[in-house]
Order: structure tokens, then C-alpha cells, then sequence
């Protein structure tokens, strides 16, 4: 059988980026596209590939290294799920991205319109088989005769000729072809195409997935963040060390303004993808599709989750100024009360002394 593999890996720019002229309401932006060294895949496999790499708007980069594969199912299924066993050239598959990344995020900060401390560095590998066209006669006849193989496929599971009754029927494979002979798999490990639509379908898959891994980098960012926060708050200056409490609120005051702008960028980030899907959104298969690739990729709760912990620092911060402020303001009048009693109690004396 015959397909196009395409290996989509995403990884964090640590930026935002805005892009000029034309391109400015664009929300992906390709960098280059090149041909590899060999690539193999367990002595079992060779061919040249072709690299894309592109940038989305919100802060990640996506390479993609897709090749022809002329193999049976079974082949595919075993290539799906030990993808990571890749090499090019002399290097393991994510050893070789590593190697360039950092010169792609250079190429990218050209377009930089804000830039964070942290960066997410991990990388993952997301395998896609678009089937020659054609090749898929009866959907539904395909989907039934290699229905493990290709659940192994999407599912990334090795032992998919083991997999009991209870996972077939709780995590069916459900086909989101628009005509008889189309075949549109996709979970959060893979997915596999059979339509004159594939470049669409893989454009939504590359789409979805760059947000998920954005996101991503969002939790990762918000929980570097919270760490920092309770840091903070375990070590607040008690009331009686009240000289340092205007320089430590003037610190608090700095980093709360900083995160503000990291939120401002992270909320803008995720609503701007959304206001960029017209051409999916005017299509019911598209636009059926897209929000498919979404729930498989919990978008929806990860952009929950990542709201929750930007309000979560933002109190933090707030709660850490008034907690100073407050304890400043007493301090201080607790330093007025006691220079009041002890005027109070000098002059006493002197009169005292006076009568004497």
C-alpha cells in the first residue's frame, strides 16, 4: 500500500511573534524546506525525506520530515509505534532536531514581538499516513478489515492485537470521511488519510497540533511561575522587619507587571488562533474535522486549565503586595504609637527631674 508519511514535530519558540507586510494577518509562516541526509528505520527502511519547517504566529515552530512509504498495514502499525526509533544520517530522529533548533528560534526572533524567560525544550513525534488516493474503495469495509492495526496506529499502541472488548467498544475508531471511499482517522498519537483532501485535513492536523504543543508550553511556563510565586510567599518579611518591606514590595510590584505582560501575550496567543479558522469554520466537513482534532487533543481543557493558574498567579501577586503593604502600614504605626509613648514618658521624666 502505498502513502506520504509525515512526521510532525513540534517544539516552543519562547516567543510571540507578529508578522509584517502581506503576511500580517497570516497565522503560519514556512522558513525552509530542504531534502535530509538518509533517513532509516531499523535496518528495515530507507529513504530521502523532505524537511519543512514552519512557525505559527503564537510561539511554536513545527518541523515536519515526510517520505514515500510503499509497505502492508502491518509494517505501518509497527513504524507508527516505534517512530521515536528513527535515525537521519548517523542520528536518532530527535537527537538531529535538537541539533537545529536553535538556530531555527534565531531565525524566528527576527518576528518576535515579546519573548519569555522559559522555554519548554521538550520535543515529540506525531506520525501521520496519508494513503494514496484511491487506494481505500469502501471506508467502512477497510476500517473493519485492519480495524487493530490502524487503532494501533493513532493510538500508538504496540500491543494492538491484545487490546480487550472493553477498549474496542469505550475507544471506537470513528471515520470522519465525507464520502464512501475517504478515510480520516485521528487520535492524539497519529492519524491516517484517504482523501483528495489530505493536504487540507493535514493542514488542520498541523494546526491543532502546534496549539496543543503552545499550550503546552503555556502550563509549563504558569507552573514555573507558581513555583516562583509560593517561593515568594513562603518568605514574606515578617511585620517587625519593616525596613524591608518597601524594597521587597517594589520587587513583587516589578514581577507582577512582568507576568501581567507574559498573561497579556498568552491570552491574546490562544484567542487569536480561533479568530483565524474562517476558511474551516465556513465548511461543515472542515470545521467537523477541526473540532474533532481539538477534542482528541483536549484543547479545550488545556486552555481551561491554563486560565485557571493565569488567575491563580495573578492573585498570588495581589495578595503578596497587600500582604506587605498591610503589614508595612502597621509596622509603622506600631513605630509611631511607641515614639508617641516615649515623648510622652521623656517628658514626663523631665518634669519629674524639673520639680526636683
Amino acid at each position: 500500500m502505498k502513502s506520504e508519511v509525515s512526521i510532525l514535530i513540534p517544539f516552543d519558540l519562547g516567543l510571540e511573534l507578529e508578522f509584517g507586510g502581506e503576511e500580517a494577518n497570516r497565522i503560519v509562516k514556512e522558513i525552509s524546506a530542504r531534502t535530509t541526509q538518509l533517513i532509516a528505520f531499523k535496518d528495515k527502511m530507507t529513504a530521502k525525506a523532505q524537511v519543512v519547517t514552519q512557525i505559527y504566529k503564537f510561539g511554536v515552530g513545527l518541523i515536519e520530515v515526510s517520505f514515500p512509504m510503499e509497505a502492508e498495514m502491518g509494517f505501518l502499525t509497527f513504524f507508527a509505534t516505534e517512530v521515536k526509533s528513527i535515525s537521519v544520517g548517523s542520528m536518532g530522529i530527535l537527537s538531529w532536531v535538537k541539533t537545529f533548533v536553535n538556530s531555527l528560534i534565531e531565525q524566528a526572533k527576527v518576528f518576535a514581538s515579546y519573548q519569555y524567560v522559559y522555554r519548554l525544550e521538550e520535543l515529540d513525534l506525531f506520525p501521520v499516513f496519508s494513503l494514496e488516493p484511491g487506494s481505500v474503495k469502501d471506508a467502512e469495509k477497510f476500517l473493519e478489515q485492519h480495524y487493530k492495526k490502524l487503532y494501533g496506529i493513532v493510538s500508538g499502541e504496540a500491543n494492538y492485537d491484545s487490546l480487550s472488548q472493553f477498549v474496542m467498544e469505550n475507544e471506537k475508531l470513528i471515520n470522519f470521511g465525507y464520502y464512501e471511499n475517504e478515510l480520516i482517522l485521528i487520535k492524539r498519537f497519529g492519524a491516517v488519510i484517504s482523501s483528495y483532501e489530505s493536504q487540507v485535513i493535514l493542514n488542520i492536523i498541523r494546526l491543532v497540533y502546534a496549539l496543543y504543543w503552545n499550550l503546552l508550553s503555556y502550563n509549563f511556563l504558569l507552573d514555573r511561575e507558581l513555583d516562583k510565586v509560593q517561593s515568594i510567599l513562603a518568605h514574606l518579611p515578617p511585620w517587625y522587619k519593616f525596613w524591608m518591606m518597601p524594597q521587597r514590595y517594589q520587587k513583587f510590584s516589578e514581577e507582577g507587571m512582568n507576568f501581567v505582560q507574559d498573561k497579556l501575550s498568552i491570552v491574546e496567543s490562544i484567542y487569536s488562533v480561533f479568530a483565524n479558522v474562517n476558511q474551516i469554520a465556513s465548511d461543515w466537513h472542515l470545521r467537523t474535522i477541526y473540532k474533532y482534532v481539538e477534542k482528541e487533543f483536549d484543547i479545550d481543557d488545556i486552555a481551561s486549565a491554563v486560565k485557571v493558574k493565569l488567575d491563580r498567579v495573578e492573585q498570588s501577586y495581589n495578595s503578596a503586595r497587600e500582604f506587605i503593604a498591610t503589614n508595612f502600614f502597621i509596622a509603622v504605626e506600631i513605630v509611631l504609637i511607641l515614639s508617641l509613648l516615649w515623648m510622652i514618658l521623656d517628658t514626663a521624666l523631665l518634669y519629674i527631674i524639673s520639680k526636683k
